[in-house]
Parts: C-alpha cells; structure tokens; sequence
C-alpha cells in the first residue's frame, strides 16, 4: 500500500510518497499561508500531476486556517475513511519519545514529527534536531527519550529580509551562490550586508550549537539537519563539521515512521519506551 504524507508548513506544502516504507517520490507547492483561500485546489492539481494511488495518509500542519480545507479536500477528492487518515495530535497518538516536560499544545508539530523521526531513526541516541526553515529551530533529545527543549530563531531568509522590509535604502541581497570563504567585513553596502547576514547568523548558529550540547551533557551525540535551507545555513556558516547527519525529507519520513508506528502499536498501552 502506497502511503501519502504531507507537512503543511508556513511557506510550502511538502508532498511524499511512501510505499513499503521507503520514499519513492517528493515534491513541494509554494502558497499555503499567503494564499489559503486557493490551497484547496492548489492542493487537488498537484496530487493529479503526480497521478500514484494511494491507499493512506499521515499529515501535519502548522497553518490551522488550512488544515479543516486539507482534510476535506482529501476525504471528497480520494475517499479515504477516517482510519486511513493519520493527524499528528499528543492526545491521539502513540510516541516514541517522553514530551512531558513541555506544555502541551505549545509545541509545533513539525518540531514533533522531526524529534520522532530522528528517534526512530537512531534509537537509544542523545539527538540535536536542527531544522533551517522559515524559522531555524532546535530541538533536543537525551537517551533514555526524553525531549528536553531547544529553541527557536528567525530562519536565514527572514533574518535576511528583515532589514530591507524595516528601511527605505537598504537592498535585499542574494548569498545562496557563495561558500563562507567568500564573506568577510564589507567595504559597501551590499558587503556589509552580506557579512552581517553570513557572518551574524554563524555566530546564532554557533552559540545554539554549543548551548544544545551543553544541555545533552553526553559524550556522543548524532545532530541532525533538515529543512530546505538546511544545505545553504550549513554551507555559508562553514559548519559541514558539526553535522553528522542531513536529511531534507526527515519531517516526511517521520510523518510515514509515526504512522508506521502506531499501526503496529495498536494493541499496545500508550507509554513512554
């Protein structure tokens, strides 16, 4: 059975096909917050371009004003009974993780996805989460799976866009082509933005790093990176070193892990492993 997962994020919708739980096909739309009124057909013309059957869904969703829209959409355009449809909620579903020390209904559920699926990917693992997206966030897991916390920071591109969105002569600029080599302290203003845009956000990265593992407390750990601008945050903050791991499709894989999981933990009690 072929397995359709879906992360409704800020900026983008993320597709995956699943089946036999390996990932045969991705693909993203752009427009889901700045357009919801148009998601549910922008929704339909992208699965119908794909044209691959599918007999189960797992989803998530930080756009609350598009997720009722998503779920109709899906039950009238490809008939699927509710227990084919997997929704990511604490008080619904098995976990493989601890979450109890963070209140509930306040973590994302993106964050969620990715710590479970880097859980379920190395179990018994002290785990750093990193996800470069519209906002950059990290999210920390000990080995015995307890989730511990991490953090949240303006993403590359809205850290970028901030200043030029606040002020009437500063321009918007573009790095996505350049290595950390390339960025030293400007002698114009297009460099000078440059560098406090590639050299600034180096620094967040860093001391975010560096308080994670101080939190761990573990003499080995794997850190992840995920998120499409995961590449580029990597690669202009010279931080190739610090990743073990980079894996753009982990929300995806974590939505088809989870539903894998709690497929086969039916007859189980819900507890922490």
């Amino acid at each position: 059975m072929n397995l359709l997962a879906v992360d409704i994020g800020n900026t983008d919708i993320k597709f995956g096909i699943f089946r036999d739980g390996l990932l045969i096909e991705q693909w993203r739309a752009t427009g889901t917050r700045t357009h919801p009124e148009k998601f549910s057909a922008l929704l339909r013309d992208s699965l119908a371009r794909v044209g691959v059957q599918f007999g189960a869904l797992a989803y998530t969703s930080v756009v609350p004003d598009v997720e009722s829209v998503f779920r109709k959409t899906i039950q009238y355009c490809f008939n699927l009974p509710d227990h084919r449809i997997f929704s990511v909620d604490l008080a619904k579903v098995r976990l493989p993780l601890d979450f109890s020390r963070y209140p509930s209904g306040q973590l994302g559920m993106d964050r969620l996805v990715n710590a479970c699926s880097a859980r379920l990917l190395h179990p018994n693992t002290p785990l750093i989460v990193v996800d470069c997206g519209t906002a950059t966030t990290f999210d920390l897991v000990n080995a015995e799976g307890l989730y511990l916390g991490g953090a949240i920071a303006p993403g590359f591109n809205t850290f970028g866009a901030s200043l030029p969105e606040k002020t009437a002569k500063l321009p918007f600029i573009d790095v996505t082509g350049k290595q950390a080599s390339d960025i030293g302290m400007g002698l114009n203003t297009v460099a000078c933005l440059e560098a406090g845009l590639v050299i600034g956000y180096r620094g967040l990265m860093k001391e975010l790093l560096k308080a994670s593992i101080e939190l761990l407390d573990a003499p080995e750990f794997i850190t992840v990176a995920t998120g499409g601008l995961s590449e580029t945050v990597i690669r202009l903050c010279g931080l190739e070193s610090r990743f073990q791991e980079r894996d753009t499709a982990l929300t995806l894989k974590g939505l088809a892990l989870l539903y894998a999981y709690n497929q086969q933990s039916t007859a189980l009690p819900a507890q922490p492993e």
